[in-house]
């Protein structure tokens, strides 16, 4: 039942206005966008340019991340069977700004009680003599009609989150799932990385679709690809299937959420250089434990095999081999498995290695790179070293962590 329904749903439109609220010190509440906060200030946009405020001049923050990390922790303290509880939380992502989270909760809410009044009407159901249908494309469907439209990419699915929409002709129930997925994702990528990137969230929505059909998946510029990313579209690209490999999704997500941030944040599109854009993917695709609605990332247990490997080839990528790189040793060719290692294992070092003093100086490298002012002399006036040592205490790291 949840199958036919939910592919008859159209996504929902975007927020209108500004959804945010800041309460300042003196009470006046302003309406905006709340881009970025810690615990200096906030950055938020009413109109058009970025502004910024003191922290001690703002009593409260209200905003569409806030709201999310709240309701993502009412779903887990839910039991998944209880349709009375999901309903409650539907109407606290209504009230809260998250109209996307608001309609996949009421579909849950039908798998559990296919005739629950409340959640047809919130979808947007009619009932009529012959039971509830839905309004498609000026006519109305029952659920049976709805079920022979599944399957098909012409008539997909699409179940906007506060920060994606996902598109697919796959199983509901599984997108259901993933719009979780999706969103808890997004907020660990900010955890880890907009306090030091102090990377502003974005509203550009990228499409995420996911083609169970392989027939309609595009064909990836790298051949055998299972998911990528298309910077000029905004579009990822996922191809169903039981031998999907969720680390080498989470790695195209990763480079999805690195394109949008960056480009909020700078207010220009450019681009990683391949070993950062690569090395940042492999340490979020390393962290992730999937599991449907509780997926969660673990960066304190790195791959170690990557580091054994590492220590132990006789002839590794060099750290000036290694900043040199375009994308084709890191797409194909004999090498490309020591270019992915050199590229993880550098940049498991450069987060995590010599007590993280290389974070911040790490982050301030990443913003200019992305403008086009990397390169390797830039990379080492940042970090304030030379290469000679910062290759020697990168093989310590590696060696450290292949003997654990």
């Amino acid at each position: 039942m949840l199958l036919a329904l939910a592919l008859a749903l159209t996504a929902s439109p975007g927020l209108q206005g500004n959804p945010d609220v800041l309460v300042l010190a003196d009470g006046k509440e302003l309406a905006c966008r709340v881009l970025f906060e810690n615990d200096a200030k906030v950055v938020y946009r009413t109109k058009g340019t970025p502004e910024t405020l003191e922290r001690a001049k703002v009593r409260e923050v209200r905003s569409i991340e806030r709201s999310l990390r709240v309701f993502l922790e009412r779903f887990d303290a839910l039991a998944p069977n209880d349709a009375a509880a999901l309903g409650e939380l539907a109407l606290f992502a209504e009230t809260h700004a998250l109209p996307g989270e608001a309609r996949a909760i009421w579909l849950r809410v039908l798998a559990l009680d296919p005739v629950n009044e409340r959640a047809w009407t919130k979808l947007g159901g009619v009932q009529q003599r012959d039971g509830w249908k839905l309004k498609v494309s000026g006519r109305f469907y029952d659920l049976a009609e709805l079920r022979k439209r599944a399957g098909d990419w012409k008539n997909p699915l699409e179940l906007p989150t506060a920060h994606f929409r996902i598109v697919t002709d796959g199983a509901p129930e599984r997108a259901l799932d993933a719009a979780i997925d999706l969103e808890r994702t997004w907020l660990t990528f900010y955890d880890v990385l907009a306090p030091h990137l102090e990377l502003y969230v974005f509203d550009e929505v990228p499409e995420i679709r996911a083609f169970a059909d392989p027939k309609d998946y595009p064909a990836p510029p790298t051949p055998g690809a299972r998911a990528w990313f298309s910077p000029l579209e905004n579009v990822l690209n996922v191809s169903l299937g039981a031998s999907a490999d969720p680390s080498a999704l989470v790695s195209e997500l990763t480079d999805t959420l690195i394109f949008n941030a960056f480009r909020r944040t700078l207010g220009k599109t450019g681009e990683l250089e391949r070993w950062a854009k690569n090395g940042i993917a492999q340490v979020f695709a390393a962290a992730v434990r999937p599991a449907p609605t509780k997926v969660r990332f673990d960066f304190s247990a790195p791959v170690l095999a990557s580091f054994r490997a590492q220590a132990a080839d006789p002839k590794p990528v060099g750290l000036d081999q290694l900043l040199g790189a375009g994308n084709q040793p890191f797409d194909s060719g004999p090498d490309q498995e020591r270019y992915r290692t050199a590229a993880y294992t550098w940049m498991h070092f450069l987060l995590f290695g010599e007590e993280q003093r290389y974070r911040a100086k790490l982050a301030e490298f990443l913003r200019s790179s992305f403008l086009g002012k990397g390169g390797r002399s830039n990379l080492f006036r940042a970090l304030g070293k030379d290469e000679k040592t910062l290759t020697t205490e990168w093989q310590a790291h590696v060696k450290a962590l292949a003997g654990a």
